[in-house]
């Protein structure tokens, strides 16, 4: 079994001074991680970055954030993203990684790796918070992780679907989670306030996705799940608006994730993919 370790996430301020401050902390067990950032420092560093900078340490730091997320639910271990959870990439990061956020070399620990760890240590070496207020910053991870405990025995999660799955699929597609009755119940899941490309190239290729197979399975049940971004962010809301008024799929707040647990249990609904016990 492995062990657990720590790295602290830092970000630099000037570089050349070896001048940093301590942005976030991740943890992990090689089964299992835990991440976050704090927000105030952030917000306090905004005027500290050159230009560009706050922007993209922001998206950097969400998209690990997300990354850590989809590892944490991924009961599989299919994600290409589970090499996040070894403590040799990390430490491999702490070496070779020298942009504006860089890792700690991983600390080793023997204890197990559980929340009430994970915030003794945040707070040691990152920023006094409530747990609370960090937790609901990301509701799209907690609305996963709630159909994970309350539908995992009925769908698979963070699977790649190919042309064996799908016929006419051109390229390989993942999807949050995939399950069947007499037809595909397929599930898509995003931070809609996430960089504009990654949301473009997700929303894109779930499309195809979906167009695919109603070619064939015209009764096929299709949920997205995320919020409304910020109506200040344009192009953001205009991919929200569209999807959110495409009739094929059915929209899901992440407060509302009880639509598709109702729906689950009603069609008994089952896995697409038979699960390795």
């Amino acid at each position: 079994m492995m062990k657990t370790f720590y790295s602290i996430l830092y970000c630099s301020i000037r570089p050349n001074q070896d001048e940093r401050i301590t942005i976030g902390l991740f943890m992990a067990d090689g089964v299992q991680c835990h991440f976050s950032y704090s927000v105030d420092k952030l917000n306090v560093i905004k005027d500290l970055l050159p230009d560009g900078g706050y922007q993209l340490v922001k998206s950097n730091l969400r998209a690990i954030e997300q990354l850590a997320a989809s590892c944490q639910s991924d009961l599989l271990k299919v994600h290409k993203g589970q090499r996040f959870l070894s403590e040799s990439y990390l430490e491999y990061l702490s070496v070779y990684a020298n942009n504006l956020l860089a890792f700690s070399k991983p600390v080793p620990l023997n204890v197990a790796l559980d929340e009430n760890t994970f915030d003794k240590l945040f707070e040691k070496f990152v920023f006094t918070l409530p747990r609370q207020q960090e937790r609901e910053r990301d509701p799209v991870a907690h609305a996963k992780q709630r159909l994970v405990k309350s539908i995992g025995d009925r769908v698979n999660f963070d699977v790649e679907l190919t042309d064996n799955d799908v016929a006419g699929l051109i390229v390989p597609s993942r999807v949050s989670f995939i399950g069947r009755n007499d037809v595909k119940v397929v599930g898509e899941m995003s931070d809609f306030g996430k960089a504009l490309h990654a949301l473009k190239l997700q929303v894109r290729a779930h499309l195809f996705l979906v167009d695919t197979i109603r070619r064939h399975e015209k009764g096929a049940k299709f949920f997205f799940v995320g919020d409304e971004p910020s109506k200040k962010l344009n192009d953001h809301h205009d991919i929200w608006q569209s999807l959110k008024n495409y009739k094929p799929i059915q929209w899901v707040p992440t407060d509302e994730v009880q639509q598709i647990e109702e729906y689950v249990a009603e069609h008994q609904v089952l896995p697409y993919f038979d699960i390795v016990e």
